[in-house]
């Protein structure tokens, strides 16, 4: 009885040892910390660590010495493991939501896409309401043809903040893509209302309507997108489109003649005076 009693008194005092051990350790570490030393503070952590590898706050303070230094990979990996260990530590959390968004930028420049994201994807997941990260990943998407994605994204996001005149552009492509013209005409129409200096925001939603067979619309914002830029071509040689679909040969001859002047070999202009030539139009 006295042999038992002494084991487990053996146990619990070795018990306290280490949990002494791991707070002088982790206090030492928090001291170094404070002081500027980081080497010191991290090889402190790191030993609280190797009594008790369990203990999220260690962890924590721990990724927080390697963000200051610099080493954002070693500081998530710490703060992953601050966030498993401990699922509602919500300071952490928003430590590797904005690390997540960070690097997913690094990442992307680097042309790392992919890489990126998955980053992004993480940062959504701790923060659904995160609309930089759900914007990068939907910007990412539709850079790696993942269509359906990035309208998903984006359309989350431009219900939130309606007024992102680059998600509308985005939007309004995505869906002349997919063969939505009616949604890509409403994005076009959101983008020239908050950005009514656009040209080719005009000449798209021109485009759309002519595919949508609304000439008449075509032919009003075609002529505002010529109001703001003059010179552009491709505006003239949709105008003369919307005019021929119209009926309206006459104006549509002269659109594509003001672009023969300003571009001789303007093939697309040059090829549609022809079939009005062989029309006798």
């Amino acid at each position: 009885m006295k042999l038992r009693y002494i084991t487990v008194l053996a146990a619990v005092l070795a018990f306290m040892t280490g949990c002494a051990t791991t707070a002088s350790h982790y206090e030492l570490g928090m001291q170094y910390y404070e002081s500027g030393k980081l080497d010191d503070a991290i090889e402190e952590f790191q030993l609280s660590l190797s009594v008790t590898p369990a203990d999220p706050v260690v962890h924590k303070a721990l990724g927080d010495v390697f963000a200051d230094k610099g080493l954002i990979l070693e500081a998530i990996a710490e703060w992953e493991v601050a966030v498993n260990l401990r699922p509602a530590y919500e300071e952490v959390k928003g430590k590797l939501e904005a690390s997540y968004v960070t690097l997913g930028k690094e990442e992307f420049d680097k042309g790392r896409v992919k890489d990126a994201i998955e980053l992004w994807k993480k940062a959504v997941a701790i923060n659904p309401m995160n609309l930089e990260a759900r914007k990068r990943l939907g910007l990412a998407y539709l850079s790696e043809k993942d269509t359906d994605n990035g309208i998903l994204e984006l359309e989350f996001v431009i219900d939130k903040n309606p007024t992102d005149a680059l998600i509308y552009k985005k939007l309004g492509l995505a869906y002349f893509q997919k063969g939505r013209f009616e949604d890509a005409a409403k994005a076009f129409e959101n983008l020239v209302r908050i950005d009514p200096t656009d040209a080719m925001a005009y000449n798209n939603l021109g485009s759309i309507y002519i595919k949508i067979k609304k000439y008449n619309e075509a032919i009003s914002v075609l002529q505002q997108a010529i109001k703001l830029d003059p010179e552009k071509t491709e505006i003239l040689n949709n105008l003369g489109n919307a005019y021929f679909n119209k009926g309206d040969y006459k104006n549509a001859r002269a659109q594509w003649a003001k672009v023969v002047q300003m571009k001789p070999l303007d093939k697309t202009a040059r090829e549609n005076i022809k079939v009005l030539d062989e029309m006798g139009e």
